[in-house]
């Protein structure tokens, strides 16, 4: 009785398998390949995403603002007051007080001044004036 046995046990891959093994492994590398393209075109979307939410939420802010604004322009108040200031108008009623800016004229004043500090009759240069303001009392 004979057995037959393989020369070289667990060595050699029939034919079959190699033909179904290579093609998957190959299908597998390509798979794979574009699952982490598609995985990072989606992280790219999705911080796009929130970039233009947040863009979105800076521009209902200023929104808000600007209606804020025209309401407050839209006012009553706001309009009294711009009346009053830019076309000189009153309520029934109220009176104007109008205070012209006057040169004030200052008396002259009994003291002198210090020679030593610098007046402006004293056209020395500024190390000089130093010299007789610590110097020469």
């Amino acid at each position: 009785m004979s057995i037959n046995m393989p020369k070289n046990p667990g060595k050699k891959i029939p034919l079959i398998l190699k033909i179904i093994i290579i093609p998957a492994l190959i299908a597998i590398a390509l798979i794979s390949i574009a699952l982490a393209r598609e995985t990072y075109k989606k992280n790219q979307i999705q911080k796009e995403i929130e970039s233009l939410q947040e863009k979105a939420k800076q521009i209902d802010k200023e929104n808000i603002n600007i209606q804020e604004k025209i309401s407050y322009l839209e006012s009553k108040d706001y309009q009294e007051k711009e009346a009053k200031y830019k076309l000189n108008l009153q309520k029934p009623g109220e009176n104007v007080v109008v205070i012209k800016p006057s040169i004030a004229k200052e008396a002259p004043s009994e003291e002198k001044p210090d020679k030593n500090v610098g007046t402006e009759e004293d056209k020395s240069i500024n190390p000089i004036k130093w010299w007789r303001y610590f110097f020469k009392n």
